[in-house]
């Protein structure tokens, strides 16, 4: 199975100045998803919010620049995700005490850890899926790289209203 990180990285998400939500990316989803909030839009709606005018740049319709877009705006979501999921682990919903399977004891936080690997397991194989309609192409990669974007999203989102009461 191909590992999709190196993938990634090698099309522009390690080296990007941007990635780590530097120039504003970061910035840039939270106001599109308070919007959508006053709006009472989904949250999903800003999936694309920095990939989108990103790729209307000049040198964002090559494929090195359609990797970058993408791996800034995954950038940006998984800095929330990775917030998002501390907090959850830190909520009272992962100190519950709960009972699997008859008379395991777990609390909630070992649940969510549990699910957030199996969630990133599902993820790359789903990830890696995406790729096979533009197997042996450069395209494949930036499929890949549009499954995590997606994948990534909308888990920060869950996991953001994870600890709502």
């Amino acid at each position: 199975m191909r590992l999709l990180a190196p993938a990634i990285l090698a099309l522009g998400l390690a080296g990007s100045a941007s990635a780590a939500g530097g120039t504003g990316d970061g910035a840039a989803l939270s106001t599109c998803l308070a919007a959508a909030s006053v709006a009472k839009r989904g949250a999903e709606t800003c999936i694309g919010a920095i990939q989108g005018p990103c790729l209307s740049r000049p040198d964002g319709g090559t494929t090195v620049g359609m990797a970058d877009c993408t791996a800034r705006e995954t950038a940006a979501w998984d800095v929330r995700l990775n917030a998002a999921y501390r907090a959850a682990l830190a909520s009272d919903r992962g100190k519950v005490d709960a009972v699997r399977d008859g008379d395991r004891r777990l609390k909630g936080a070992d649940i969510l850890r549990d699910a957030q690997r199996a969630w990133i397991a599902f993820r790359d194989r789903k990830c890696d899926a995406a790729r096979l309609p533009m197997e042996g192409g450069t395209g494949a990669t930036l499929l890949a790289g549009d499954c995590v974007l997606a994948e990534t999203a909308r888990q920060a989102i869950w996991l953001e209203t994870f600890t709502d009461p």
